[in-house]
């Protein structure tokens, strides 16, 4: 079923031969069933302005197999609903390559999203604004006002449902000054699912999931909220640095995703990015994904290819339009003397990591059995893929 997820959010695409990427698309499925849509029954939401802490563990990222630094995002969210507008910077901090931030505003009919990493600007139409739009800024904030009057009402929603079991009250804990209550339920799709609601505003003020059997969990908990405030008129328009590039626009009403191949996948050809010549003998594809947004050009932001040895070995290329430049982690990493332009490196837990720039491209490069010799090798190989004549 399609959910229309909003913009900024990831969608869960295709099959993949690794069952972590999966935990992702299962707690968006689980926090659908919490999840506020205008007009859903529940008490009116007023305004209010949040700031969201998530933690991602490096077992929920397919391409961090090695217990490497978690991921953090942290999300800054203004919503009101008359009119109904709201607006979000969603700020990813410990993935290297993605660290950033984008802001979204979605005032009316209007749309704007300005990246940071791309110092582009891009503006459409939301042509539909769907039920689920309350969900949540992101995927990994799973936090927000609830689809149920009561706290009551919303156990009684999940165990009509038919598809969780074990739902009920876990007793009651305070997050934020606020006293919660804590709702939980199990699911064969997902395992354990806990949501500190908030009974007096009915808002979720912390969730946490855990698929059982592979240690995968996180967790997303509300650190600052102002509720029922008043904003700025200011804070639900756009006003980029100087310098931001207009990026071409596309429907709005396409949400921006992440696929993920299946079957037997091979590197990509994608114009505009790179594709190595040389790749160290034995080591094949067995899984490579993109990541789009809806606005500017329609086409892949970024790229991501995880390879292995037949003894277990791996190699993971990302890669990332960023004319903005490079991380701002590069600058405490080595410098390489290479052919490369502005290439670093860098070693964390026995993982060796070779950053590096071409054009508007940022590329990295993570193994923890090759030399940087052989990454350098492999970087200094790739070339940026040209479009093919029309």
């Amino acid at each position: 079923m399609e959910t229309g997820l909003p913009p900024g959010q990831r969608r869960c695409r295709g099959g993949s031969q690794r069952r972590i990427p999966l935990l992702l698309c299962a707690l968006v499925a689980a926090t659908l069933v919490l999840a506020c849509a205008p007009g859903c029954g529940s008490p009116r939401t007023p305004a209010f302005h949040a700031e969201v802490d998530t933690a991602v563990p490096p077992e929920l990222d397919p391409l961090s197999r090695l217990g490497i630094s978690e991921r953090r995002i942290l999300t800054r969210w203004w919503y009101d609903p008359d009119p109904f507008r709201w607006r979000w910077e969603v700020e990813t901090r410990g993935s290297i390559i993605d660290d950033g931030t984008v802001v979204t505003v979605v005032n009316g009919d209007d749309y704007w999203e300005y990246d940071d990493r791309s110092k582009s600007v891009r503006r459409g139409l939301m042509r539909v604004v769907p039920d689920e739009i309350m969900l949540l800024p992101t995927y990994n904030a799973s936090v927000g006002p609830v689809s149920a009057r009561t706290v009551d009402s919303l156990i009684g929603q999940l165990r009509e449902s038919g598809d969780y079991s074990e739902v009920g009250l876990h007793g009651e804990a305070t997050v934020l000054g606020r006293t919660t209550r804590v709702v939980g339920f199990r699911s064969p799709a997902y395992g354990v699912v806990r949501a500190w609601v908030d009974p007096e505003r009915m808002f979720i003020m912390r969730w946490a999931g855990e698929l059982e059997g592979s240690g995968g969990a996180y967790a997303s908990e509300v650190t600052a909220l102002e509720y029922d405030t008043d904003h700025d008129e200011r804070t639900f328009s756009v006003d980029p640095p100087a310098g931001a590039r207009a990026d071409a626009m596309c429907d709005a009403s396409t949400y921006p995703m992440v696929g993920v191949s299946g079957g037997a996948p091979s590197l990509h050809q994608e114009p505009g990015f790179l594709t190595p010549a040389y790749m160290p003998g034995g080591y094949r594809p067995v899984a490579t994904g993109s990541e789009e947004y809806a606005l500017g050009g329609c086409g892949p932001v970024a790229l991501w290819a995880l390879l292995e040895a037949p003894d277990g070995a791996y190699l993971v290329l990302r890669q990332r339009l960023r004319p903005g430049g490079l991380p701002p982690v590069a600058l405490s990493w080595e410098a390489v003397d290479s052919e490369l332009e502005d290439a670093y490196r860098h070693v964390e837990a026995g993982v060796r990591r070779l950053l590096w720039r071409h054009g508007d491209v940022v590329a990295l490069l993570e193994s923890e059995s090759l030399s940087f010799a052989e990454l350098v090798r492999v970087a200094e190989s790739s070339s940026l893929v040209v479009p093919a004549p029309r």
